[in-house]
């Protein structure tokens, strides 16, 4: 019989019984938990569809994942014992990364330096051919708030407003000063036991620091850190593994181990800004008593003149949402981009598209072995940046509505691989005017919607210790949970790391991509002064769409999953009625969460 967690975690009916046998046997072979198992499986789905629809969550293919599992196992018990083998500098995670906590001001963020890698291409460039159809494109695969309609477009360009200063987002990349980083990460700390101080009307007197031995209870403001500054980024932990880092005024800086054992239900992961109330009683240990959670910011909202305006004005609207790589793993072909912007103006017929990088994918193999060949072409590419200008730019050019573009860290052709990620450079790439360029994460206005987009697979690289009713809730509910709690885009800290394998016995990996965090500029990647409508965060994981405080929470999914067809999300949203919306004042929470329908469609 399947636990509970297994059958939320991959939405399983009773009447899956064998599956949910199958689960459990897998966590229990491979020592897996049921969240690990779902992103195991989530990733080999991913890399291992190649067909016209994606592989079936059944016995038979959980088969197939656990020969694939044990692969994988063999494989690193035969590889060169560790004190042996030249290691690159990822095995241990980068201590100049430190994730951090926007604090909305003028704060930074430094990339981690990554060494001169030396890509092997994994497959031979095979002959330009026309990437795998889906079988029912445009199909729909999950929808939220099925009970309303879908809207054609209004037709009418939407009122687009960017909540951002682009200047900002023009730093030197590779350049962190230490002391920068200590700083940023102290003031993370400080100014949200400020915001705890307020909402929660303590007495500044109860806070004290938690290293101090002491009988009395006090309360205490820090982040979740691992038990060791050496601990792999990807390393599962537990409750006992997890210490609370202070900020030099809190606490010196020092970090004490947690003892959670009187907390029955909580989720924490390393970077989580957290408010403790709790003794140190030996000295050893901080015993947490109560857990105070961070405040939520507060809701958008308009006045009556303006949600009036937009009532008889622009009317309903329609919002698409895709995100990259636009291209099958096996070869650099954009027809089935092509034949996706031909769908926009033909039969969808959108007001905006929002389109997230990686457009050309710097880990793509015909990318890092430079075996590039387009057809139709008089003169081929000579550089990436040629490629952009010459294949994907009169693509989008095509494009009969307002385009946003926001960039990923493995787009071959952005100049500042670092997160926060300024914009493309629209006259180098020959970005036509249609086409708006936002930095990455970027939060703006369509109308009266707030929304707020990151391209930074936080769904992917957020691994939580959980337990009670936490560990029941769906993981996406938990992850979009603490992106919303904590303020920022990107909450972990060190942030993921993405690594290949090498065909060179002498390398195990290299470090390939992943957060790329600058953290003394990572004030530019937390939210304004209120929480947004949408929250658009793309993620290799399965797309959804959920409601979360109020948020309606978007994974628009990849445009290509390797060789086959992806997903993309279409946004209906209703025009803004008064007599439907809930006044706070004299204005208008904007209620989006009640009046969107999202469905994700396969491309």
């Amino acid at each position: 019989m399947a636990s509970q967690s297994v059958l939320v975690q991959f939405n399983l009916k009773p009447e899956d019984s064998d599956v949910g046998s199958k689960c459990e046997e897998l966590m229990a072979i491979f020592g897996l938990s049921v969240e690990d198992l779902f992103v195991q499986w989530e990733t080999y789905v991913m890399n291992a569809s190649t067909a016209d629809d994606p592989l079936q969550l059944n016995v038979e293919n959980l088969g197939k994942l656990q020969e694939h599992l044990q692969k994988k196992l063999v494989k690193s018990q035969q590889k060169t014992p560790l004190s042996s083998v030249k290691r690159p500098m990822m095995r241990t995670p980068n201590m100049h990364l430190i994730p951090s906590t926007p604090s909305s001001k003028k704060h930074r963020t430094d990339t981690p330096q990554s060494a001169d890698v030396s890509f092997t291409a994994l497959v031979s460039s095979p002959l330009q051919t026309s990437p795998t159809k889906s079988a029912v494109s445009g199909e729909i695969l999950e929808t939220l708030n099925g009970h309303l309609d879908v809207l054609p477009g209004s037709g009418i360009k939407p009122k687009l407003l960017a909540n951002f200063n682009p200047q900002k987002y023009k730093f030197r990349t590779m350049n962190q000063k230490l002391l920068e980083v200590a700083d940023y990460l102290d003031e993370q700390i400080d100014s949200m036991a400020k915001v705890v101080l307020e909402h929660y009307k303590f007495d500044s007197e109860e806070f004290g620091n938690p290293n101090i031995q002491s009988q009395n209870e006090i309360l205490t403001v820090g982040r979740i850190v691992p038990d060791s500054p050496l601990t792999a980024s990807d390393a599962d932990l537990n409750a006992n593994s997890l210490f609370l880092e202070t900020s030099r005024l809190g606490g010196i800086g020092q970090r004490i181990k947690l003892d959670l054992s009187s907390l029955h239900d909580y989720s924490f992961f390393p970077g989580q800004i957290v408010c403790f109330r709790g003794q140190n009683l030996t000295g050893e240990f901080f015993k947490v008593t109560e857990m105070h959670q961070i405040p939520f910011l507060e809701s958008p909202v308009s006045s009556a003149e303006e949600l009036q305006s937009y009532e008889y004005g622009a009317g309903n609207m329609k919002v698409v949402f895709t995100a990259g790589p636009y291209t099958p793993q096996k070869e650099l072909n954009y027809t089935h981009l092509a034949e996706f912007v031909d769908k926009m103006n033909n039969e969808v017929r959108p007001d905006t598209v929002v389109m997230f990088g990686p457009f050309v994918d710097v880990n793509h193999a015909q990318v890092a072995d430079g075996t590039l060949h387009f057809d139709g072409l008089e003169k081929q590419p000579a550089t990436l940046d040629d490629v952009f200008r010459a294949v994907v730019a009169p693509i989008l050019r095509k494009l009969e509505c307002l385009v946003i573009l926001v960039p990923s860290t493995k787009d071959a052709t952005t100049k500042h691989a670092a997160y926060p990620q300024d914009s493309f450079d629209r006259k180098t790439l020959g970005i036509p005017k249609n086409v708006k360029c936002f930095p990455n994460p970027a939060t703006f206005q369509l109308n009266e919607f707030v929304i707020g987009c990151s391209n930074n697979d936080i769904f992917k690289d957020l691994k939580d210790v959980a337990v009670g009713a936490s560990l029941k809730a769906s993981r996406f509910d938990r992850i979009s949970g603490h992106v919303i709690e904590q303020r920022r885009y990107y909450p972990v800290f060190p942030g993921g790391l993405k690594q290949k394998r090498s065909l060179k016995e002498y390398e195990q990996s290299v470090h390939i991509s992943g957060a790329d965090l600058h953290v003394s500029y990572m004030g530019l990647a937390e939210f304004n002064t209120s929480l947004p409508d949408i929250l658009v965060i793309p993620s290799e994981l399965k797309a959804f769409s959920k409601i979360v405080q109020n948020v309606l929470v978007v994974n628009p999914g990849t445009f290509m999953r390797q060789n086959s067809a992806g997903s993309y999300c279409e946004v209906n949203l209703k025009a803004p009625k008064l007599d439907e919306l809930e006044k706070v004042g004299d204005l208008y929470l904007h209620t989006v969460w009640k009046r969107a329908r999202v469905d994700v469609r396969r491309t």
